[in-house]
């Protein structure tokens, strides 16, 4: 789930923002979390939370946006900063804590729009290459080339790599929203393959790298089949 933070210490502009976000199209589910001070945007990463995009404003009352910033990224260097100001002069300060973009204010659906899209283009090519999971409030990234497969084991997921394995919290509903479906498929109510560490199919399992079997359900044998043949014949060409 793609998780937003805005910081803004004037509540119109604060408002109008998050009317703004909301109106866009993301395709997928996302968290919108607002602040008024920079001092509590930091609690909630020294709390172990994390944010895919910040919108932060640079003069918050008794704050300064760069300061905000700085203490940010000693906890997250991969987060996107959007820096919001009513002078183009005060972005380019922005560069100096890696932010991703600047919105110029008076706030507009046109301007939210193309750095919503910009940034979460930048996330889904990510995605591609990589996986994210949070344990115990800390971020895993794993490439996706090397996940072996997700198993659903009461109320966490266990995903199995090439080096090992990890459990965390989390759904198999959300996983299978989450994945690429060119990549992975739910073949059982319990699991998700990569068909890409897929050896061979036959009756009921799927056998994947390191001679590993994995049940595939009768009622979803054709479709793993067919997912399967097609992601080789992609992989062919």
């Amino acid at each position: 789930m793609l998780k937003i933070a805005i910081c803004e210490d004037e509540e119109e502009h604060k408002n109008l923002l998050v009317e703004l976000i909301n109106r866009f199209e993301f395709g997928s589910d996302y968290l919108l979390t607002a602040f008024k001070f920079g001092k509590d945007l930091i609690a909630e990463y020294h709390n172990g939370n994390r944010y895919d995009i910040i919108f932060l404003d640079m003069h918050l009352e008794n704050e300064d946006g760069i300061d905000v910033a700085n203490e940010i990224r000693k906890k997250d260097e991969k987060t996107q900063i959007v820096i919001t100001t009513s002078l183009i002069e005060y972005a380019i300060l922005g560069y100096s804590v890696n932010a991703s973009d600047f919105l110029l204010k008076p706030l507009s659906q046109e301007k939210v729009d193309l750095i919503l899209n910009k940034m979460v283009q930048k996330k889904k090519k990510l995605a591609a290459n990589f996986h994210e999971i949070e344990i115990n409030n800390e971020k895993v990234i794993l490439r996706t080339d090397e996940i072996l497969y997700f198993e659903s084991i009461g109320r966490k997921i266990k995903v199995v790599t090439t080096d090992g394995s990890y459990d965390y919290y989390y759904t198999i509903s959300a996983l299978v929203r989450d994945l690429d479906p060119t990549q992975f498929i739910l073949c059982h109510r319990s699991y998700i393959i990569n068909l890409k560490n897929v050896r061979r199919i036959k009756k009921g399992l799927a056998v994947i790298k390191k001679g590993v079997e994995i049940p595939i359900s009768v009622k979803k044998y054709q479709l793993v089949y067919d997912a399967f043949t097609k992601y080789l014949s992609e992989e062919i060409r």
